[in-house]
């Protein structure tokens, strides 16, 4: 009887071993994941109010982030990713330290998304969530230049 409860215990180990070590791997296409969690980032700090007409620009910037997301997440269902990503972002940034780190999470993702696609499906995605993202930083131009007139006439 011991015997047999070893035997079955080995088994059973031997049997989730390799699905416990894989379970939290990244598996394949990591970065597009860490792209994923970079735009929410991105996200949470363009959430933050602004004057209005720079806020005019980070709610299409938004919009554009969002749309890089959802392109991304169709992918990681596709790929059976885990999608619950809720990462910390630093509010205690000011404007001008916001609106850099804006920039710097975008151009992150962006490259991110630019690793060799072995999947010739996720292509399509990866394209439309370079538009987007390309799209944000087009805004997000337009928010540093609105935002430097602002300074510039004193409000």
């Amino acid at each position: 009887m011991r015997l047999t409860t070893i035997c079955t215990g080995l088994l059973t180990l031997t049997l989730l071993v390799p699905a416990i070590v894989t379970a939290d791997a990244p598996g394949r296409h990591p970065a597009y994941l860490r792209a994923r969690t970079d735009l929410r980032r991105t996200q949470i700090l363009l959430r933050v109010h602004d004057e209005p007409n720079v806020m005019k620009n980070l709610r299409a910037a938004d919009e554009e982030v969002e749309g890089a997301i959802r392109e991304i997440d169709n992918a990681a269902v596709i790929d059976r990713k885990n999608l619950e990503d809720n990462p910390p972002a630093n509010l205690t940034l000011d404007r001008r330290g916001r609106l850099r780190r804006v920039v710097e999470l975008l151009r992150s993702a962006r490259m991110d998304l630019a690793r060799e696609e072995d999947n010739g499906a996720a292509r399509g995605w990866r394209d439309r969530a370079y538009r987007h993202i390309d799209a944000a930083l087009g805004h997000m131009r337009r928010a540093a230049v609105d935002l430097k007139l602002d300074r510039d006439l004193g409000f």
